[in-house]
C-alpha cells in the first residue's frame, strides 16, 4: 500500500512540475528602495502605499496581490554583514531568524514567499504593519541608520505553484544564500 501511495504521489508531483515548467511564471518585477525614504509616520499617520517613494511599487504589487509570489531582498549599497546581523538580532520585534554563519550570495538579505497578499507582506518587511506581532524584516527600525539601499525582486507565479511553492522558495534561498531567514 505505501509503495503505491509513494508512486502515485511522485507521479502527481511530476505531472505538476512538468505543467509548471510549461506555463512558466506570470511576470518578474524589481523595485529600488532607499532607506532614507523610511519614516515613522507610515506606521500610524500616513498609508505607506500612497507615499511618493513607494506608490509606484505598491500600485504594481496591487495588480498581482491575489497571486503567489517569491521575493528576494538584495542590498545594493555598501554594507557590513556582521553589523546587520547584530542590529537585527537586537531588535525587540518579531524578525526572521539571523543566520550567524551565512555569507550572503549576491548581497541577498532575505528570501521569502506568499500564497497571496504580497502587498501586506512587503508592508510588514518595511516595518509599517499595524500588527506589532507580525514577523518581517522591520527595515524602518534599522536600515535607515545604516543608509542601506535595496532592490526588491518579485517573481509572480501562477496559482498552480501553490502546492509546491515552498520547494521553489527553498531552492531560491539555496541559490541566493540570505543573511536573514531559515530555509
Amino acid at each position: 500500500m505505501e509503495q503505491q501511495f509513494f508512486c502515485e504521489t511522485a507521479e502527481h508531483y511530476s505531472t505538476l512540475f512538468r505543467h509548471i515548467a510549461e506555463i512558466g511564471i506570470v511576470k518578474e518585477m524589481s523595485f529600488e528602495i532607499d532607506s532614507k525614504d523610511f519614516e515613522n509616520k507610515y506606521r500610524d499617520k500616513e498609508d505607506v502605499r500612497h507615499a511618493a517613494p513607494f506608490k509606484q511599487m505598491f500600485d504594481a504589487l496591487t495588480e498581482v496581490d491575489n497571486l503567489p509570489c517569491l521575493y528576494r531582498w538584495e542590498i545594493t549599497s555598501p554594507y557590513n554583514e556582521d553589523d546587520i546581523k547584530q542590529v537585527v538580532g537586537e531588535l525587540q520585534k518579531f524578525t526572521p531568524r539571523i543566520l550567524k554563519k551565512a555569507k550572503a550570495t549576491d548581497n541577498t538579505l532575505y528570501v521569502g514567499k506568499v500564497k497571496k497578499s504580497i502587498v501586506g507582506r512587503i508592508i510588514q518587511h518595511l516595518g509599517y504593519h499595524r500588527n506589532s506581532a507580525s514577523h518581517g524584516l522591520q527595515l524602518n527600525d534599522w536600515a535607515k541608520t545604516m543608509n542601506l539601499h535595496f532592490r526588491l525582486h518579485i517573481i509572480v507565479l501562477p496559482d498552480e505553484v501553490i502546492p509546491v511553492e515552498e520547494i521553489f522558495e527553498t531552492e531560491l534561498a539555496h541559490k541566493y544564500v540570505p543573511l536573514i531567514g531559515i530555509h
